[in-house]
């Protein structure tokens, strides 16, 4: 599964390591998003996640974008 940066940066934000509770905290994060751009990420987001059954392969996928955007946040580069 191929993921954008800004859904990456969404996933940072809002994820964490349960699939359930990442779903449910997507959810409330749309219907609260004003910015139409951060909305539609989000949106793409959670409906990529809707396809992942596993929890395994959830928490590999999280894991994986903490990694890459963990050293990211002292640069300001994510939101």
């Amino acid at each position: 599964m191929v993921f954008t940066r800004e859904e990456k940066e969404v996933l940072y934000v809002y994820g964490c390591p349960s699939l359930a509770n990442t779903r449910r905290r997507l959810g409330m994060a749309c219907m609260l998003m004003v910015d139409p751009v951060t909305k539609a990420n989000a949106c793409s987001l959670r409906n990529k996640l809707a396809g992942i059954d596993c929890q395994l392969r959830y928490y590999f996928i999280y894991a994986e974008v903490r990694e890459e955007l963990g050293d990211l946040i002292y640069k300001g580069d994510v939101a």
